[in-house]
């Protein structure tokens, strides 16, 4: 048994306990990367992947410049980020205006990655 099972099995009695309280949750788990991720009932689909995107996030700025993809890494992200925060409402001029300048700056770093 590797011990993402370990742990899966070691908080199965607890998320029971809370279903028994009337407390739903929702468990994902990721056994390649050792993950296991518990949602609360409130955790819509945005929220989860604001969640998710926040761990990209964190990856995009603490990896700084120190790898060569870092640029479209960090872009991207951002990028994501902006479409996420207005999912529920509509991207105005300046967010728009952001993302193709993040775009350009993407594209101009696949340029350099095809020139060498």
């Amino acid at each position: 048994m590797s011990s993402i099972d370990r742990v899966l099995e070691s908080i199965k009695p607890v998320l029971e306990e809370l279903q028994k309280k009337d407390v739903l949750t929702k468990v994902g788990v990721d056994k390649d990367a050792g993950i296991i991720r518990i949602y609360g009932e409130g955790s819509d689909y945005i929220r989860r992947a604001s969640s998710g995107l926040a761990e990209i996030l964190e990856l995009a700025y603490t990896t700084a410049e120190h790898h060569p993809y870092w640029l479209v890494l960090y872009h991207a992200t951002e990028i994501c980020k902006a479409v996420l925060d207005k999912w529920e409402s509509e991207l105005g001029a300046d967010q728009l205006s952001e993302m193709s300048w993040r775009c350009d700056e993407i594209k101009m770093a696949l340029e350099k990655f095809a020139e060498k």
